[in-house]
């Protein structure tokens, strides 16, 4: 598959058009010689139903699978649920492996679809797909933002329904008609067809949610010409609409001033999901921990006393507590891992740095991401399983790793600190999932000191990357100032499945992701900015940020912007996947139905199956809501690749540490 990392370029390869044919390629899978016709898996129905595209345009098909009483199929780890697709001509419609057709030339091809459960297969459905003629003002592809939502029993919403040309770059839709096709009555639209104006003014529609249930809403586009003859009609992605009950956090029993420091894990126990979640009360300066396994259970660690500032939660990788909660965070002045031996059982700590890391005015910088914890867990040999852990000693102004190799003695492998010569704002870590080392970045805010002769210097802003190769460290620089505003923080390190790293970081009103090229001509590395369309840069400066990727390297942000007279609200955005738009993201608003402050603290997390998760604060119920993507997605996966590479590193490209 090709990773989205190495798209920098992406939008001169559209405009050339090289690269339609290579990202549309067909997908059929290696069927087994034993597979069998199920009469227990089945595709209901193939959205849209008709659907019709111009030439050198493109949408998603999403197929619902159930089982032979009707019930939708969800995909597990043990027991996945795979569409594969295939074209009976690409010369005409390609597809890939994600349901996205390409009309490469005028004509028709027809599509079959056919769900996989292990060696069990559906019967094949096929629908028709029609290449018309392009659009005479270049209207390519149609599709709503969000393309998925929820909506509550008896809520309403407001969509955005927006167009890109053959290019992939946004156009606006000022002639026509868009009629609006909904595949049940679970919703009532408002309006459903609308006929554009030559002002090219936002199109949206009202949505409210009637009964429980999936609904698919294809918009068409329609464009005639002045004797009424149809020029074109170009069928858009649904929008795919789940409608129940509120998905709200239940408030705990005890009013408490939490949900600050946020952290969130999904375990995923016998194919279902259990939600983990690690927040400060920071009137009682404690450490909360809260978990979702069909109903939430909230827990006040009250022998976590003085802690909480900070903290960061990773799941054990070790046997004797495996996947048991282990968190890194301030208490008593000090850098502590707290973690249980134990389902629900007590908490066990240990003082990871030996000193107070508050600075000359006894405080510890506030509201940034100043510590970080990771885990590597290896399936050949348990012994090579390992926790790390970083932090920002203040006091010292270095930036510290620490590494633990057992839960109980939690003994240090290797502790190491790198002066940093500034404050610094962000410490995020990743971990090799070959070799199991630990990467880190740390970003430090612009400073002036006084020099003993009255002169002053200036350490400028800058975003570091720092790695740890066979006993040895390595330094690169990621960002400096001539890149980053004075307002650079929340910097969130993850590595793709090649072990590749990318750093999203909130820059004033700009979110950034960083990413790691190889230049072949001189050997080297050096880091790039990938384009967020669509999220970059917003109209108020971003609050908060927090960063993951999913098992096909796709990136999923969660992220705060102020609103005036609003306060700050949560967002919740990705790059769709399926869909040829270079780097145009869509954003969704998980926190829609709760007024007042939202995203001062934010956590997201991806399972297995590429389903996002995400929490984010209530600044007026002092307390903090979950919010997870509609799970009738799970099904879409298909086979993702093992991890590979290394990533490693050498002097010629980067600093060697001391």
């Amino acid at each position: 598959m090709k990773q989205i990392f190495w798209f920098a370029g992406l939008l001169a390869l559209v405009l050339s058009g090289c690269i339609e044919k290579e990202r549309y390629t067909d997908f059929s899978g290696d069927k087994d010689a034993r597979v069998v016709i199920s009469t227990d898996i089945l595709i209901k129905s193939v959205f849209p139903r008709t659907p019709m595209i111009a030439q050198g345009g493109s949408l998603t098909l999403t197929a619902v699978v159930t089982d032979s009483a009707g019930k939708e199929l969800e995909s597990t780890p043990d027991e996945p649920v795979y569409v594969e697709w295939k074209s009976s001509d690409s010369n005409i419609v390609t597809i890939n492996e994600k349901g996205s057709i390409y009309g490469a030339s005028l004509g028709s091809a027809v599509i079959t679809a056919q769900a996989r459960r292990a060696n069990e297969y559906s019967e094949p459905v096929e629908i028709t797909v029609h290449v018309t003629q392009r659009n005479a003002i270049d209207v390519a592809e149609v599709f709503f933002a969000p393309m998925q939502a929820y909506i509550d029993l008896g809520g309403e919403r407001t969509f955005r329904l927006s167009a890109v040309d053959h290019w992939g770059a946004a156009t606006s839709l000022s002639e026509g008609t868009v009629t609006l096709e909904a595949s049940n009555e679970n919703v009532t639209l408002t309006p459903e067809s609308i006929e554009l104006t030559p002002t090219g003014e936002a199109v949206e529609i009202d949505i409210v949610g009637v009964q429980k249930g999936f609904t698919f809403i294809t918009p068409v586009y329609t464009l005639l010409n002045k004797d009424g003859t149809q020029t074109v009609k170009i069928t858009g992605t649904p929008l795919v609409i789940q409608v129940k009950d509120s998905v709200e956090t239940s408030l705990p029993q005890t009013p408490v001033s939490a949900g600050h420091y946020l952290s969130l894990a999904v375990n995923e126990v016998d194919g279902l999901k259990e939600v983990k979640v690690i927040h400060h009360d920071t009137d009682a300066n404690e450490l909360l921990y809260s978990d979702f396994y069909g109903s939430w259970r909230h827990t006040m660690s009250a022998a976590v006393t003085g802690a909480g500032r900070g903290a960061k939660m990773v799941l054990s990788p070790f046997e004797i507590n495996r996947n048991l909660p282990m968190v890194v965070a301030l208490q008593n002045n000090r850098s502590v891992i707290w973690f249980q031996a134990s389902p629900y059982g007590t908490w066990d700590k240990t003082n990871i740095s030996s000193a107070d890391i508050l600075d000359e005015n006894n405080t510890y910088p506030d509201g940034e991401r100043l510590m970080d914890i990771v885990a590597f867990r290896s399936e050949s040999d348990p012994m090579l399983s390992a926790v790390h852990a970083a932090y920002f000693d203040a006091a010292a102004s270095e930036v510290c790793l620490a590494s633990f190799s057992s839960p109980t003695k939690m003994t240090t492998g290797t502790h190491v600190c790198i002066a940093t010569l500034a404050p610094v704002h962000s410490v995020s870590l990743a971990v090799n999932h070959v070799t199991g080392e630990p990467r880190l970045v740390y970003g430090t805010k612009e400073r002036t000191v006084t020099n003993d002769d009255n002169t002053t210097t200036t350490y400028a802003s800058a975003l570091y990357y720092v790695t740890r190769q066979n006993g040895s460290f390595y330094r690169e620089t990621v960002a400096d100032s001539g890149k980053l505003t004075s307002d650079a923080g929340h910097a969130v390190l993850e590595l793709d499945r090649n072990n590749k790293p990318i750093v999203a970081l909130k820059d004033g009103r700009n979110v950034r992701l960083f990413y790691r090229e190889y230049n072949s001509a001189d050997g080297v590395y050096s880091w790039q900015i990938l384009p967020v369309d669509g999220v970059d840069p917003m109209p108020t400066e971003v609050a908060s940020l927090d960063f993951a990727l999913d098992s096909y390297n796709e990136p999923r942000l969660t992220f705060a912007t102020v609103v005036e007279g609003e306060g700050q609200k949560i967002r919740y955005a990705r790059r769709p996947p399926f869909r040829n738009l270079g780097n145009r993201w869509v954003v969704e608003s998980p926190g829609q139905t709760k007024a007042g402050d939202q995203g001062s603290s934010s956590a997201i997390a991806v399972d297995s199956t590429g389903r996002a998760h995400v929490v984010y604060a209530l600044a007026d119920e002092q307390w903090f809501n979950y919010w997870a993507e509609p799970n009738f997605f799970d099904y879409r996966n298909y086979p993702v690749a093992e991890y590979k590479g290394a990533d490693l590193i050498t002097t010629q490209t980067g600093e060697e540490l001391p």
